[in-house]
């Protein structure tokens, strides 16, 4: 085996891309410098040495980075000033990723990411042409393969375990452009509602107050906000997960998104830490659902991973990629035990809080603007609260098999999480003042993952069973082995 890696310089085009970060984070010291070069003002040396420095800091920057691959691990460094080297060993890989920022996509080049499980180990090679990203991204999976193959058979040979050639992947899902853009804009109707609702609201007390002029222009003014937020937020989504595909192979999950950015993450499936199945009133009208993970990988992927299986899945397609991916059900039907009644009650003290220190402020302001304003808030405030008390305990719940948690909670959105036994770090109990007080507590379990609800919390259990819980959870996750089902 060798000691020594055989050093590789990133591709050529690594200097255009360096040199385009540069001047893109000294845009105005640059930007500056450069008018007023050669204008009389003695700025010409100043500018000559700005771009100098920039072209200078891409040459230099290619320069001293370097990667190598041995059969033990993967080296990586870099820096000019600050030098920097980092080594992974093969048997600690949890996935290789490839990103396509967009600069350096628009000169065909890539950036493999090499993940492990702490939080600052992670490498990251800037930037390889799209050819060679893939075959090393491919080597370091197969040689990681090897690895993890030596150590369950108890060997010390890498190459004569080698894993078999494997089949292509199979496409598990692929969101369309449309379903995207519908998951979106259904999901920022409630909180644009309230933004409409309020600006009717202020509207109606200018016409009490000051005339229709004035209410007209706050009529104008909210139906921009609401157009510009509408449109903005819906192109940057499409970005982001435009041309969202999903594919599994025999070891792995792939997930691939972007428009502009291209980013790819591989995953192992044993290695997902939670699932959640998330959908908002209007998105269930819909039958469109969204399916978050998280898994086990380090801090490079944070940035830059993807952590869904589908942004917009119909409830048919949320059971075929569940299953496909992880080989258990979405848990739709799971028979859930309820919290305690008391959470009502705890619920209602908080609204009398927040109607004390929000709404009669507000309503005796409205008081010196018009009478009648002044009730709308009241009037409103119990009738929503108690729905709401009413509603957000019948939706809280959890049920525990020999495999998962499932933890079910959300009113207005609906999170359903599925938690494997195995993969629980820790299981707590807490309690605030009043859930003492109301012989309450709240159960949080805590994964490795990294990602949305890498850990569940489920408020509002009688404290003895929460207490009965964390024990139950903290013995049966003892015991168990996550296997995938075949």
């Amino acid at each position: 085996m060798t000691d020594q890696p055989d050093w590789q310089r990133p591709h050529p085009l690594t200097i255009v891309v360096l040199v385009a970060t540069f001047i893109s984070s000294n845009a105005m010291p640059l930007i500056v410098v450069f008018a007023f070069g050669g204008g009389g003002l003695g700025f010409d040396t100043a500018a000559l040495v700005a771009g100098g420095a920039t072209v200078g800091s891409g040459v230099l920057g290619w320069y001293m980075t370097g990667y190598g691959i041995t059969d033990e691990a993967v080296h990586y460094r870099a820096g000019v000033l600050r030098r920097e080297a980092k080594s992974i060993p093969l048997n600690r890989i949890q996935q290789v990723s490839i990103a396509e920022p967009v600069i350096a996509r628009a000169v065909g080049l890539a950036v493999v990411q090499v993940a492990e499980a702490s939080a600052d180990g992670d490498i990251e090679i800037r930037y390889l042409g799209k050819p060679d990203a893939t075959s090393v991204t491919q080597r370091l999976r197969a040689l990681a393969q090897q690895r993890e193959a030596s150590a369950d058979y108890g060997g010390d040979s890498v190459s004569s375990l080698a894993p078999p050639p494997e089949p292509p992947a199979v496409e598990l899902h692929s969101t369309p452009v449309v379903s995207l853009m519908k998951f979106h804009l259904a999901s920022i109707v409630p909180g644009l509602s309230v933004i409409g609702v309020l600006t009717i609201a202020m509207a109606v007390v200018l016409v009490l107050g000051s005339g229709l002029a004035a209410a007209g222009a706050v009529l104008a003014v909210g139906a921009g906000v609401v157009g510009l937020a509408s449109v903005v937020s819906t192109i940057g989504v499409v970005l982001t997960n435009g041309g969202f595909r999903l594919e599994r192979s025999t070891r792995s999950l792939r997930v691939e998104a972007g428009l502009l950015s291209r980013r790819q993450v591989e995953v192992r499936p044993e290695r997902i830490q939670t699932l959640t199945v998330t959908s908002g009133p209007i998105v269930r009208r819909l039958n469109l659902h969204q399916i978050a993970f998280s898994a086990a990988t380090g801090k490079a992927s944070k940035n830059n991973q993807l952590v869904h299986l589908s942004p917009a899945a119909s409830t048919e397609d949320v059971v075929k990629i569940v299953q496909g991916s992880v080989d258990v059900d979405p848990a739709f039907g799971v028979d859930l035990e309820s919290v305690s009644n008391l959470t009502i009650r705890r619920q209602l003290v908080r609204s009398t809080v927040g109607f004390v220190l929000l709404v009669v402020p507000g309503s005796v302001a409205l008081w010196f603007l018009h009478p009648v304003a002044a009730l709308v808030p009241s009037a409103l405030w119990w009738p929503v609260s108690i729905w709401y008390a009413s509603a957000r305990h019948s939706r809280l719940g959890l049920s525990i098999d020999e495999r998962r948690l499932v933890i079910r909670r959300g009113v207005l959105t609906h999170h359903l999480t599925q938690v494997p036994l195995s993969h629980v770090q820790s299981v707590s109990s807490r309690a605030s003042f009043f859930q003492r007080r109301l012989g309450l507590a709240s159960l949080r379990v805590s994964t490795a993952g990294i990602g949305p609800s890498n850990h569940v919390a489920l408020p509002d259990l009688p404290a003895q069973r929460c207490r009965e819980l964390v024990v139950e959870l903290a013995t049966v996750a003892a015991a168990n082995v996550w296997e995938l089902r075949n």
